[in-house]
């Protein structure tokens, strides 16, 4: 983390996950402060590399007892690579069983009214900034899949326009099909393909498919809107209009999200 070196910090503020629950900021003076967000890791099942989610940041001028909200996201649920993803805080899931479930990453988001981002639509003006999480892996995904995916960028990632496909799980390949893949979040709403989500949240869907990551706009799932289940689910998009002097970042965090509030002497 290497704003540990290059900003002179009198105050930090270090967010990590609590899961089913939204954390609290008090400026303890006034000032101008470093709002950063990272989205989480998306999930998924079978062999696969899990995308990261996405970067946000930016300044904001603070009074002493302003109260700000944060919720970090939780990393996708991931059927065969670990057992403690949430996709809290709009991580879209899916289902191969009953009990197999997965999921894209949660969105971290700062804003001055409590509430989960997707409980937010209504009270936009409250957010300050969104960091965006990944969408899930898809079952035969041919095309690299950290070229997709991945949350946080002013569009998230969509999903691959490629896929392979096989007669059998010995990976017998038959050949390749194209598919539509503007599954990304963006900033004015969810992608034109895939399974919708929508403000704060990624699309569901099940089997083979990809679920869509949490975001400003959430990423969309395969397996229908004309994106085949093989293929990933879109990353979720960020946002950093509630700060000046913003940036993101695309596909930079792994695990669950996290959040800095920095106070800048």
């Amino acid at each position: 983390m290497s704003i540990f070196l290059v900003i002179s910090l009198d105050l930090l503020n270090y967010f990590p996950p609590h899961t089913g629950s939204v954390q609290s900021f008090t400026a303890p003076k006034d000032g101008i402060y470093k709002l950063e967000v990272w989205g989480a890791q998306g999930g998924g099942w079978g062999s696969h590399i899990n995308p990261s989610g996405g970067y946000a940041g930016g300044y904001k001028k603070l009074t002493k007892s302003d109260l700000l909200y944060i919720v970090v996201g939780g990393k996708g649920y991931d059927v065969n690579h670990y057992t403690d993803g949430t996709s809290y805080n709009g991580g879209g899931t899916g289902h191969i069983s009953e009990n197999e479930i997965y999921g894209g990453g949660g969105a971290t988001h700062i804003a001055t009214r409590s509430g989960l981002l997707k409980d937010l639509s209504e009270y936009k003006s409250a957010v300050l900034v969104v960091g965006g999480g990944a969408g899930s892996n898809g079952g035969w995904a041919g095309e690299d899949i950290l070229r997709f995916e991945s949350g946080g960028g002013e569009v998230g990632l969509g999903s691959n326009t490629i896929w392979e496909y096989w007669i059998d799980e010995s990976k017998n390949l038959v050949g390749t099909a194209s598919t539509n893949g503007n599954t990304g979040g963006t900033q004015t709403g969810v992608g034109p393909d895939g399974i919708k989500g929508g403000f704060g949240y990624g699309g569901n869907t099940n089997g083979c498919a990809g679920a869509g990551g949490g975001g400003w706009y959430g990423g969309n799932a395969s397996g229908d809107g004309g994106v085949v289940p093989q293929t990933n689910g879109g990353g979720g998009s960020g946002y950093i209009g509630g700060v000046s002097n913003g940036s993101f970042q695309t596909g930079v965090r792994s695990g669950n999200g996290y959040s800095v509030v920095s106070w800048i002497p």
